[in-house]
């Protein structure tokens, strides 16, 4: 038996007066977690396998199984705590890299929970905020010193071009071939209807969704994936990148056989490549 310093993050407890060897928490697990010992006419669980998912829990007939948490017991380190020790161990036994879908494992705050508008900095607040609309207009874009009118009391002073934001919270830059199609639609659509903007990212802009242009920001940046004049003209802003946020330093990698054909096409580079 192959020793491993990753411990169980789960404990399956069976009740074996239950247990009636049924079988459905064998084929019902996806993780080959039970298993059937037919020497023994027996159902063995492997708790190293489970990820805690409670299907097997919530299938057995005879309510026969229980998952608690394994007890793992490190030393006490602000820095180095269980949970980090115990995945950088399972990232060098596995080889692999430790992924979170939907959400976070980590105890991060939940930004969009936490937006307050402070009303002393609205220029018109409401004075019965629970009728009357709060206005959340805002422009985006160099602004004048000062103003100038003529005689007539008319703008003499040239504005720069703003940005009109009525939702004041922008989608940042996502890359078409990063994330997909799909994605790049919702962000294009929701954008569009709730008044904001979105970000192309270094990977160009479909055609598909020039349609949402008056909600687009377009990247350029070193790689210049998929930069022309028509893309920088339907824009309604040109961010610049200088710097890599997302992985600082080396940037980002798209490997080649996510490069399909439409994503070269809008990126400008040949299908199938790194």
């Amino acid at each position: 038996m192959k020793k491993s310093f990753v411990n169980p993050e789960f404990e399956i407890v069976r009740n074996e007066d239950r247990c009636i060897q049924c079988e459905v928490c064998v084929r019902q697990c996806a993780f080959d977690v039970h298993e059937f010992d037919k020497e023994n006419n027996k159902v063995l669980s492997n708790s190293s396998k489970c990820v805690g998912c409670q299907r097997c829990v919530t299938l057995c007939p005879t309510d026969a199984l229980e998952l608690k948490p394994a007890s793992r017991v490190f030393k006490k380190n602000n820095y180095w705590t269980s949970k980090t020790i115990s995945e950088i161990t399972k990232q060098a036994e596995t080889g692999g890299i430790l992924l979170s879908g939907m959400g976070s494992d980590k105890r991060y705050k939940i930004y969009w929970d936490h937006i307050l508008l402070d009303a002393a900095q609205v220029t018109n607040p409401s004075i019965d905020p629970l009728r009357e609309p709060m206005e959340l207009r805002t422009y985006l874009g160099a602004k004048p010193d000062r103003l100038e009118f003529n005689e007539n009391n008319n703008l003499r002073t040239e504005l720069p071009p703003q940005l009109i934001c009525e939702t004041p919270i922008l989608f940042s830059a996502m890359s078409y071939g990063a994330i997909s199609y799909n994605t790049c639609y919702s962000l294009a659509l929701s954008a569009s209807e709730y008044g904001t903007y979105y970000n192309t990212g270094e990977g160009g802009l479909h055609r598909d969704f020039y349609k949402y242009a008056k909600n687009t920001i377009v990247q350029v940046a070193s790689g210049r994936f998929g930069v022309h004049s028509e893309y920088l003209d339907v824009a309604a802003a040109i961010e610049i990148k200088i710097g890599q946020g997302a992985k600082p330093g080396i940037g980002g990698h798209l490997p080649g056989e996510k490069v399909s054909v439409e994503i070269s096409k809008t990126r400008m580079i040949p299908a199938g490549t790194d």
